[in-house]
């Protein structure tokens, strides 16, 4: 197989993915318009393709298939050369297969969301084109617009919200609200924006076009109008789709143009107020959930129907009137991203502070409920387990969800008020089916032995179930503290080495290493030594992983290997062909410590202490 003369390995592809979006930024500093050619052949390059397969089998998504039927199991189970040449001939007058269309009820509502499901093949091809594509986009999109981009969430919009209300004192909100955004979208138009942001390989053009022109089954054959919620590639169109309202509004305020020059975005803003008769207006977008923030109700509905008459022209949508509302925030609050947000006026602070109002914030009480219901329904899944491990592992299962409530709703104001008002409640019913099946103890959470971070400086009783020394405890949706929302550092990328490095620091996520990817040829696979025809497209890309894992050093004797030493042992070569090649199962080594885990001799005497303990561990394993 001809190995892509340009992209040796991952971190190529990491670096020229830093190159498309650095370069952009160069563009348009200097302000001319980004321009890209050639970007077909980055898409259909084999470390591209590994890439892709890697981020898709690691979604949960990967194990639901498409109208084919097919899962990603299929291709990890095929042959890599085969796989790569499968990927490569279906960008070649690309052609998708139709969308399965899958109803998932709204929140809140009787109502169903269209879900369109592509075929593997198609969400592969889809996610090659996001790696590339997405750099030179996101170099551009408005800065605060935060939903489906990477490194960026709905805490980092909220931030934003109440820090805005909080030091301009505007009261009057937008809240936007876009009808059948997903289904409305123009294909013509889309592609011009693209063309319009620098892409301008005619090739890629055209499969993103047959991409969104994908028929639905069982529905229509062919869709002329809007791009289907579930492809991997939906969310970046439909911010790129959005692109051109962000920038519109902000060139009337928060980037209007001045004669004079102003070292800071705060001095020329306040000249702007004083000396002209614009409308203020700050914007937040998260995907085609948004909010504007301005300082009158007359100027508040003078933006929403510039904004509507906008869409309408530009890009052939419509606002929701029921549901676009002006709101004054002193009166009452605003819904957004689940959160309840209202301000007050401060009145006789002594101290001062650089905010003239103060927000309050809650989870949204409706929101609450569902969510509180679902945690119900795992309680009582409780009376159905068959033993106490069963039990325990219902425990760990409703503990994890709840503190996904309590971490996402942590940040407004009155969360505890909130969650607290369900806290005896769900404890109570927790005791009550626990008795059922097991035996129960009410101790003080702090002398529980799980979710000690938690549960250390907690006096509340809450049930516990004992396995051994040990005490598993249900958690209570009232152990929670606000916590202060963070603000969104605009230099965060995963497309500059600085970028991904605050990233790190914030998330305190060790830096995502690359695939090995000299390891994916021919030269290197032959060396290697399995029980069974294992190599199939899952052991090529797993086994560069393992020797990432290992950091490159022999799991017996510990040195390092080069490339052309590297063995790939199975740990348990009896398991599953879908199991038998995890990167958990693999273990990195060299050729003579290979032999001696295959080996039966006995070389107490020969071997170091520690060196020997590692053979016959991997020995017993093999015996196993």
């Amino acid at each position: 197989m001809k190995r892509d003369h340009f992209l040796k390995n991952e971190k190529d592809l990491r670096r020229i993915q830093d190159s498309l979006f650095s370069a952009t930024r160069k563009r348009m500093e200097e302000g001319k318009t980004p321009y890209f050619k050639d970007l077909l052949e980055i898409m259909t390059s084999e470390i591209t393709i590994t890439t892709a397969i890697h981020n898709i089998k690691s979604n949960k998504g990967s194990k639901t298939p498409g109208v084919d039927k097919i899962k990603m199991d299929h291709y990890l189970q095929k042959g890599y050369e085969e796989v790569i040449t499968e990927i490569q001939e279906s960008f070649m007058l690309y052609k998708p297969n139709l969308v399965r269309r899958k109803l998932i009820k709204k929140a809140n509502s009787n109502k169903k969301r269209p879900l369109g499901i592509p075929t593997i093949k198609d969400r592969i091809v889809q996610e090659c084109v996001r790696l590339v594509l997405e750099p030179i986009l996101e170099a551009q999109f408005f800065e605060h617009s935060y939903g489906f981009r990477p490194f960026r969430d709905t805490h980092q919009a909220y931030a934003r919200t109440v820090s805005l209300i909080s030091t301009t004192g505007y009261q009057w909100v937008v809240e936007g609200d876009i009808k059948g955004f997903f289904d409305n979208i123009d294909h013509r138009i889309l592609l011009k924006k693209l063309w319009g942001m620098g892409v301008r390989d005619r090739r890629v053009l055209m499969i993103i076009k047959q991409m969104l022109k994908a028929g639905v089954m069982n529905e229509k054959p062919i869709n002329e109008l809007g791009t289907p919620q579930g492809g991997i590639i939906s969310p970046l169109l439909a911010n790129v789709y959005l692109h051109t309202l962000d920038k519109w509004i902000t060139r009337e305020w928060e980037k209007k143009q001045t004669k004079k020059t102003y070292t800071e975005n705060y001095s020329r803003l306040g000249s702007l107020r004083k000396t002209t008769n614009l409308k203020p207006a700050y914007f937040i977008r998260y995907a085609d959930d948004w909010i504007l923030i301005t300082n009158s109700r007359e100027n508040a509905e003078k933006w929403k129907y510039r904004i509507s008459q906008f869409l309408k022209v530009s890009l052939k949508i419509e606002l929701s009137e029921d549901k676009t509302l002006i709101t004054k925030l002193t009166k009452k609050p605003i819904k957004f991203l689940g959160f309840e947000i209202k301000a007050h006026r401060r009145r006789n602070s002594e101290v001062k502070v650089n905010k003239k109002l103060i927000t309050t914030s809650r989870p949204s009480p409706q929101k609450i409920k569902d969510k509180v219901k679902n945690i119900k329904h795992l309680i009582r899944k409780l009376k159905s387990c068959e033993s106490k491990e069963e039990v325990i592992h219902q425990i760990n299962h409703i503990n994890l969800v709840i503190r996904g409530i309590i971490q996402y709703y942590q940040q407004a104001t009155l969360v505890n008020k909130e969650l607290s008002r369900y806290s005896h409640y769900l404890t109570r019913m927790a005791t009550r089916y626990l008795k059922r099946r097991v035996k129960v103890e009410i101790v003080k959470a702090k002398q529980v032995d799980n979710l000690l971070s938690v549960h250390k400086e907690r006096n509340q009783r809450i049930p516990a179930v004992r396995d051994g020394d040990v005490l598993i405890g249900v958690t209570n949706i009232g152990f929670c503290k606000f916590k202060i929302p963070v603000y969104k550092n605009q230099k965060e990328t995963p497309y500059s080495i600085e970028g991904r490095q605050l990233y790190q620091i914030r998330t305190n996520r060790k830096p995502l290493l690359e695939r090995a990817d000299e390891l994916i040829s021919l030269k290197g696979s032959h060396k290697t030594v399995i029980r069974g025809d294992f190599r199939n497209f899952e052991y090529y890309m797993n086994r560069c992983y393992a020797f990432n894992r290992d950091r490159g050093r022999c799991k017996i004797c510990t040195k390092d290997l080069s490339i052309s030493q590297v063995q790939t042992h199975h740990i348990n070569p009896k398991l599953p062909i879908n199991e038998v090649n995890k990167v958990a199962n693999l273990a990195t080594v060299h050729e003579a410590c290979h032999k001696l885990i295959h080996s039966s001799n006995n070389l107490t005497e020969i071997l170091d202490n520690k060196v020997w303990k590692k053979v016959l561990f991997y020995r017993r394993r093999l015996a196993n």
